[in-house]
């Protein structure tokens, strides 16, 4: 071989350093040009003043390149000194897409294979392209503590989506199926009873959407019995093969500190993780030289602070290109804005369907597998755990007659160009994990969990929109996905781009309503917008850009960044058993920075966990307040005074009045209307239509709770119709709508839920009314007091009712309203206290 060094003489090769020298030298296929402007400044930026920063944080549009940006800047840190140098991504899609465009530009790189960690690697001859996964997990090649393996350049593709990756990596998840879940179930039952009997009584009979805490203090006494069990389970070979309770990788990280965690339980599963995950164990990660996180400029990276342990400093510093504002184009429809007609089942059957010979992917996001039945039935295809990949391969191949739809999890997933032309966001989407659902139940108005929702809307719709020259039509649907995104309170923590591309979306909506009443139907209409996105319509792009372009740069909020980064001093203060220190730093969260009535409770129990290692009387005293405020908290053990539901003090038609004026105008009144109907319907998840059945009973003018909910006992739903006489109502929203009987449990919840009225309602009356698709009691069933049944058509009547009387205040003055004129819509449309405990339910059969 001829060795053409000895022909440079005594000089040294240098390998460059700066990236865009760097980039000249690479031998990238002959189609990749030079660097964009946006690459070439943050680059040079990050290159000539940031370089050894240890944590920096990239925001760039997608489709600008941040992904050669990151592998660059990757290989000038191993040109620099030859030490180990990583790049991790959220999923194997976009493992794939990297070593892809590594190849292509012509950066060494390699992977992991049969597990093992590659010599280049390790030797910084070359970077390693692989999951963030393989470095975050019990049983990590990267080694935990003390024994983890140096590395000195870390850069994480998708830091949000990495995060949730993380997250897991600490989590342990067990299914119904398993013996430990029936072991923990027992071990807590009694806590749990006491946390909501109805809840629990449904949760025992597998509903999924059933959820409750295991109370901290509960937790923490027999956290050795769950060490035993869990232990157990780890070392059960039955366990493993059946995979029933995956524990096996995350079982280091948390068998030393499982009386650290918490743990909630559904009809399902339950889930076990810390409170403040210790991402210290992972040395690699924590001990890196130089970390690069990437993310979107859409999302919101206050979550880094907790998710990453990055400091408010690091957020509010990012490296991007200052010249750009927005990218790609978005049509946003909303359809039931455009016309009542355009429901979520009419788009549904339309969308769903199969066509062929389509150009193009039509792509729905979903949350979760039980809402996609009724796209299944019109021909779209769901693209489960063992088949996700197959369907993204489907579109990239062009194979586009099929709709298809991906649930839950979709961050990380690209669907660039004729993939996805038409995106539907079909309901507001959640998060799988158990905790999390806890948490948004109790915190359902703080503004964390609208922050939080915020950002998931952002991920998905950033799925199909991948390039600066990428256009898709967005269709939304589904109450409160379109109620969150018309609200102004809550659109406001969208990013500056997004808000935008929805108010183009209201616009939209607005001046396609004009064009239906000149003639046409309402799905032609919608059809004709989708087709003036995809047949490139002059008029539409160019409204687009010019309406786009009114988007401005908003600096970094540092009000939640705050919020995150005193719970994250607090959870460090409280391991190293600084409990005073952890409770005071929470103290002053609540004193500065916290508004919400709620969200200063949900802190209040915070305190209340922290402090019950040093004092259980004292933790059981803020337990009580914590309750007392916001009732959706723990139960404490002792302490809770019950206090009747009482009427309201003042007359029910200015209680209505009053609740009308709360909306602030028509739109906002009518938004409240469809979003609480809409959940009041059978077949909704349980929590919902609970809730949308409370808040019925508010705007009707009646005092209104949920006792299962608020007090851990009683009927799901009470109302106090007038002095003296209550409404009890059991909801059974969830059941199989086809049934033909009412089963003994549910009979005896209804008896229950009487006895716990007459025990605490001693002299009152009440009418008792089961919601359920069926009249017919089974044999084995029995009521002990007399019950209506409320079944789908009485329901119907009764959404129909109220939303007729409320219509009727759409040309109204909200600001005068005439008690007499209210009183009199009541009677008109069957609303009075008389017909809402007579009209509206049946009696039952035997």
């Amino acid at each position: 071989m001829v060795d053409f060094n000895k022909r440079l003489g005594a000089k040294q090769i240098q390998k460059p350093v700066d990236p865009i020298a760097l980039y000249e030298t690479l031998d990238r296929a002959s189609d990749k040009g030079p660097l964009r402007p946006a690459q070439t400044a943050i680059l040079k930026a990050w290159h000539e003043q940031r370089r050894n920063e240890k944590d920096i944080i990239l925001k760039l549009h997608t489709g600008q390149g941040k992904t050669l940006i990151g592998l660059l800047m990757l290989q000038s840190k191993l040109n620099e000194l030859a030490e180990p140098a990583i790049y991790l991504c959220p999923n194997n899609f976009l493992i794939d897409q990297t070593c892809h465009q590594a190849k292509q530009f012509g950066i060494r790189y390699c992977t992991v294979v049969d597990g093992a960690l590659p010599d280049e690697f390790l030797n910084g001859k070359a970077l390693l392209i692989t999951s963030v996964q393989k470095m975050f997990n019990g049983r990590t090649k990267f080694q935990l503590g003390q024994q983890s393996m140096p590395v000195s350049y870390i850069l994480m593709d998708d830091a949000h989506a990495c995060i949730d990756a993380i997250r897991d990596a600490f989590s342990i998840r067990i299914e119904g199926e398993s013996p430990a879940y029936q072991r923990l179930l027992q071990l807590f039952t009694q806590a749990l009873t006491d946390q909501g009997a109805g809840t629990f009584a449904d949760l025992k009979l597998g509903n999924p959407d059933c959820l409750l805490p295991i109370p901290y203090w509960d937790w923490q006494e027999k956290h050795a019995e769950v060490i035993k069990i869990l232990s157990d389970t780890v070392n059960t070979e039955s366990e493993k093969k059946t995979n029933k309770a995956n524990i096996w990788f995350v079982w280091p990280l948390l068998k030393d500190m499982i009386h650290q965690c918490q743990c909630v339980v559904s009809g399902h599963a339950l889930e076990i993780a810390p409170y403040l995950p210790p991402l210290d164990v992972f040395g690699s990660f924590c001990k890196a030289k130089h970390r690069v996180f990437m993310s979107a400029t859409v999302t919101n990276d206050a979550f880094l602070v907790k998710g990453l342990r990055l400091s408010v400093e690091t957020i509010t510093n990012p490296l991007t290109y200052k010249e750009e504002r927005w990218s790609g184009e978005k049509m946003v429809l909303i359809p039931s804005l455009i016309h009542d007609s355009l429901d979520r089942s009419t788009v549904v059957n339309d969308f769903g369907r199969v066509r062929t010979g389509r150009d193009h992917g039509v792509v729905v996001l979903s949350p979760s597998f039980r809402m996609t039945t009724d796209w299944e039935k019109c021909g779209a295809q769901v693209a489960k755990k063992d088949s996700i990949g197959l369907r993204i391969e489907q579109l990239r191949q062009s194979q586009f007659d099929h709709p298809v739809v991906i649930v839950n999890r979709y961050d990380g997933i690209d669907l660039p160009d004729s993939m996805c032309r038409v995106l539907v966001f079909d309901s507001m989407p959640y998060s799988e994990s158990l905790i999390d659902r806890y948490e948004e139940d109790c915190r359902a108005t703080s503004e964390i969990t609208a922050i939080r929702s915020a950002r998931t809307i952002e991920q998905g719709l950033g799925r199909s929109v991948r390039g600066e020259k990428d256009y898709c039509a967005i269709i939304l649907i589904g109450s409160e996905l379109v109620k969150f995104v018309r609200n102004q309170a809550s659109r406001k923590h969208l990013s500056s781009q997004t808000r935008v591309q929805v108010e183009i979306g209201l616009e939209i909506a607005d001046m396609a309503e004009q064009e239906i009443k000149k003639g046409g139907t309402a799905l032609e209409a919608l059809h004709n917008l989708v087709n003036q996105c995809l047949s490139r319509d002059d008029g539409w792009k160019e409204f687009y850009v010019q309406q786009m372009n009114t988007v401005k740069a908003e600096p970094t909020q540092t009000e939640v960044l705050n919020v995150f980064s005193m719970e994250l001093e607090a959870g460090l203060l409280f391991e190293r058993g600084e409990v005073t220190q952890a409770v005071a730093v929470i103290q002053n969260l609540i004193n500065k920075h916290i508004k919400e009535h709620g969200d200063r409770y949900w802190y209040l129990q915070e305190i209340a966990r922290l402090t019950f290692s040093s004092s259980k009387i004292e933790s059981n005293r803020l337990q009580v307040s914590a309750h007392r405020g916001n009732r959706y908290l723990m139960k404490p053990r002792t302490g809770v005074e019950f206090t009747q539901l009482q009427v309201i003090n003042q007359k029910r038609v200015e209680a209505i009045s009053g609740w009308i004026k709360a909306q602030s105008n028509h739109e906002q009144l009518t938004l409240a209307i469809d979003d609480m109907l809409t959940r009041l319907e059978l077949g909704v998840k349980a929590e919902r239509f609970e809730q949308a059945f409370k808040e019925l009973g508010i705007a009707l003018g009646f005092a209104s709770e949920r006792p299962d909910k608020e007090w851990k006992e009683g009927p799901d739903n009470l109302w106090c119709v007038r002095a003296g006489h209550y409404l009890v109502v059991e909801c059974k929203s969830e059941v199989d709508l086809n049934r033909a009987e009412i089963n003994k449990d549910e009979s005896g919840q209804m008896n229950n839920a009487c006895a716990w009225f007459e025990k605490y309602y001693k002299g009152a009356t009440a009418t008792k009314i089961l919601i359920v698709p069926t009249n017919r009691l089974s044999h084995a069933a029995g009521f002990v007091q007399e019950v209506g049944i409320m079944r789908d058509k009485h329901l119907r009547d009764l959404r129909r009712s109220v939303k007729s009387f409320f219509a009727e205040f759409k040309t109204a003055d909200l600001s005068n309203l005439s008690e007499a004129k209210i009183q009199d819509l009541l009677e008109a449309h069957r609303l009075t206290e008389d017909a809402l405990l007579s009209i509206y339910a049946e009696k039952v059969r035997q």
